[in-house]
């Protein structure tokens, strides 16, 4: 069983999930040595034919009228995780008294793999803009299934791992959707920013440093009628792009298909571009959302979210960041929480605005 834990010091959560150990990882040989990914039909739990080795799919895009569910034929397929950090049916108690030194409660959730392709050897970065919008209306899909089915969920977050630097252990492509009973820190401590600047100046932190990013120009990588990419004023890792949307809204399930077909499209180039910089660079892309208040009026169950004044997820711009791991973080980073950053983002933009042409 998953355990969620708090550390006392610093007030993050961290799920303990034992039985992770257990899951296929395509990239590890012996002695712990990095391997070549399996290719298809390898025993691939993802590739067509092997579906049998999945749990029972939640839904499936693309197999025609008469194919069997849960077989071939299928363009996107979604599985709950077969060995899942969260899960759905632990009772929910988490300990909130202050004067414990060890806070815990059980890790509920839910935990599901969304296979974004049939064939093995394709990545995000490869697919088409529809196809990766499609892929993209599936995850906005099931982050509204997965908080539905979940009602004591603070929190969804989508993300993907490409490549085993980024925490990929398998090689086909796919993204993952996790809920959690609590808010992680971060998103508190990037809405409490939100607030705070909206308090200033009664306008959105992201709206404005987009409109200053796009006039000042050097750290632009790509744009659209509904997106912008760009290198971050203060990118943790080299080639870090950040997308967002021109509209303000707070959740990807605000948003239009024009305006997905949009972020698709864009999320295409600026992987087209990393890759065409450092070919099979792994990395990793998150969607980062606002926060889920309670359905039964009580709040978000966080102290910090919950002492703020007014409305606060409206203030909240959501937007996806796709991480590389062209560099290792070392002792410096893992004891302050500071990145070192080798490659300025100015320098960057210029890299991926050439090679995603």
């Amino acid at each position: 069983m998953s355990s969620l834990r708090q550390d006392p010091l610093s007030g993050r959560w961290v799920i303990i999930a034992a039985q992770r150990q257990g899951r296929p990882n395509d990239f590890r040989g012996p002695l712990q040595r990095p391997v070549s990914p399996q290719k298809a039909g390898d025993n691939c739990p993802f590739c067509p034919g092997q579906e049998c080795m999945t749990p029972p799919e939640m839904m499936a895009t693309g197999r025609a009228t008469g194919l069997a569910t849960n077989g071939p034929g299928w363009r996107i397929r979604v599985v709950p995780n077969k060995y899942p950090a969260v899960r759905p049916e632990t009772p929910l108690k988490i300990s909130s008294d202050p004067i414990l030194l060890k806070p815990q409660g059980p890790a509920q959730g839910g935990h599901e793999v969304v296979i974004c392709c049939p064939r093995h050897g394709d990545s995000l970065g490869t697919l088409s803009g529809d196809h990766l919008a499609e892929v993209l209306s599936v995850v906005r899909q099931r982050i509204g299934s997965l908080a539905e089915q979940n009602p004591s969920s603070r929190y969804v977050l989508a993300f993907g791992n490409q490549g085993p630097e980024a925490g990929a252990t398998l090689a086909h492509s796919h993204l993952q959707i996790i809920t959690t009973p609590v808010i992680p820190a971060l998103v508190v401590d990037k809405t409490e920013n939100f607030l705070r600047y909206s308090a200033a100046t009664r306008s959105c932190l992201l709206c404005d440093s987009l409109a200053e990013e796009e006039a000042e120009g050097s750290r632009l990588i790509a744009a659209n009628e509904t997106w912008v990419g760009l290198a971050p004023w203060a990118s943790r890792f080299p080639c870090e792009m950040q997308l967002i949307p021109r509209r303000h809204c707070s959740s990807m399930q605000d948003v239009s298909d024009d305006e997905l077909d949009g972020l698709a499209h864009l999320m295409s180039l600026c992987l087209k571009g990393l890759d065409n910089h450092r070919p099979g660079a792994g990395y990793n892309i998150v969607i980062h959302n606002a926060a889920l208040p309670s359905t039964d009026g009580r709040g978000y169950g966080n102290e910090r979210f919950d002492a703020l004044q007014g409305e606060t997820t409206g203030h909240f711009h959501w937007h996806v960041e796709i991480l590389p791991r062209l560099s290792r973080q070392a002792g410096f980073e893992a004891g302050t929480g500071f990145a070192i950053n080798s490659l300025p983002p100015e320098e960057a933009a210029v890299i991926l605005r050439r090679e995603s042409r």
